[in-house]
């Protein structure tokens, strides 16, 4: 039977193979972005429920001017910024690991302090945090070059804010210039993890949905009338285009098992799941 998972901020529908015969291997070594970890950064973002974030939150591009030899050195890096934070306050952190074209790794990230902006010191308190962000990364990266003027920080404040964080980094896949395998930085043998995320976050794991095999074909198609609508708001014609192909594919059988993947409004996924129980598609828990 087709599955649908519904996430807080998007959904995915497929077929799940009649039988599975692929063992899982163990875990190794990391060598940049995969699929499987591209699904899992995205599953876990779109699984925060955005009441229960509390606190100011962060948004953050880190850069360096020289590339670490290594990933290991790269990984200390990391690992010392992010102790840094939690010792500053940080609740709750998410970061992921990109490369420029030069190949060069950069970082992305969000991280959350306890400040509200009823505190009577409000003021004062963001920028020590404000500040306090920027020089911990710089001090960590010296020796790559960091520039202050080189590091981008944005407050989060608001559900808004969050969903603007997503849209502009959590929606890239593997093919992704800045996550593909031909930027990663030469003479790294390997890349380590390439996201992660710390402290106290409250997630909820999505609804898992069967349908029958039309009512998933239908809902296919509301998921493609929903992205060519918002590729035509953009006006970018690359995603028009990928948005009228997105079922495409010359191999019938392929075509028919395509499944979608889609940072779709929780609340706009239900409506069309109603629409579809009211057109007499069974939908079972």
């Amino acid at each position: 039977m087709p599955v649908i998972k519904l996430y807080h901020h998007g959904i995915t529908a497929g077929i799940p193979p009649g039988k599975m015969t692929h063992e899982r291997a163990l875990r190794g070594e990391v060598y940049g972005w995969s699929h499987q970890a591209t699904r899992n950064n995205t599953s876990f973002l779109r699984s925060v429920r955005l009441e229960k974030l509390s606190g100011l939150g962060f948004a953050f591009t880190l850069t360096v001017k020289d590339c670490p030899s290594t990933s290991d050195e790269w990984h200390k890096l990391r690992s010392s910024f992010i102790k840094r934070l939690r010792r500053m306050g940080m609740v709750r952190g998410h970061w992921v690991t990109e490369w420029q074209r030069r190949g060069v790794p950069h970082l992305h990230g969000v991280a959350y302090f306890n400040l509200s902006t009823h505190d009577a010191d409000f003021s004062s308190q963001y920028i020590v945090i404000y500040s306090g962000i920027k020089d911990a990364w710089l001090e960590v990266s010296a020796k790559f070059g960091s520039q202050r003027w080189g590091q981008n920080l944005k407050p989060i404040t608001d559900a808004l804010g969050w969903l603007q964080y997503l849209a502009k980094h959590a929606s890239r896949g593997v093919s992704h210039y800045q996550r593909s395998s031909e930027n990663i930085p030469a003479g790294w043998k390997k890349t380590g993890r390439v996201w992660g995320k710390v402290g106290d976050w409250p997630t909820d794991e999505p609804i898992r949905l069967e349908l029958s095999r039309r009512g998933y074909f239908h809902f296919r198609r509301l998921v493609r009338s929903w992205r060519k609508s918002q590729a035509s708001t953009s006006g970018d014609k690359f995603r028009i285009v990928t948005a009228r192909k997105m079922l495409q594919d010359s191999d019938k059988h392929r075509c028919e098992v395509r499944g979608v993947s889609e940072w779709i409004p929780e609340s706009l996924a239900l409506h069309m799941l109603h629409f579809l129980a009211s057109q007499g598609f069974t939908i079972t828990n």
